[in-house]
């Protein structure tokens, strides 16, 4: 696939999963080489703590595991506004999904985020 292509692939998922998740408030993903970074996932307030953050997740982990995209994400701080509590249970969330961090024997220079999934 061409560049653009890739781009328009990724864009149409993003716009499918807040189609099916309503609860998503922010959602942005974006393209590099065979590589999507997840710069931003935000579920609105009343839907916390209901599982949509993982359906999510599982979601778009499939669908790179079926096109072979590598996922790169850095886990936010704590922010109230959008609903992380510490950057510690992050982390330990996205390893539930397969996610390494960025550091030691795992490091990857070529990317700057600090986890990291290759497809399976």
């Amino acid at each position: 696939m061409r560049a653009y292509e890739l781009y328009e692939d990724v864009k149409s998922l993003e716009k499918q999963l807040q189609d099916k998740y309503p609860d998503i408030d922010t959602l942005f993903l974006s393209l590099n080489d065979s590589t999507i970074r997840l710069s931003s996932i935000i579920i609105n307030p009343q839907a916390r703590k209901t599982g949509v953050g993982t359906q999510v997740m599982q979601d778009l982990v499939n669908y790179a595991d079926q096109h072979q995209y590598r996922i790169t994400l850095t886990p936010g701080h704590k922010d109230d506004r959008h609903g992380t509590t510490s950057t510690a249970r992050l982390i330990k969330f996205y390893k539930q999904f397969g996610f390494v961090q960025n550091k030691g024997r795992n490091k990857d220079f070529a990317i700057s985020d600090s986890m990291y999934r290759d497809p399976s």
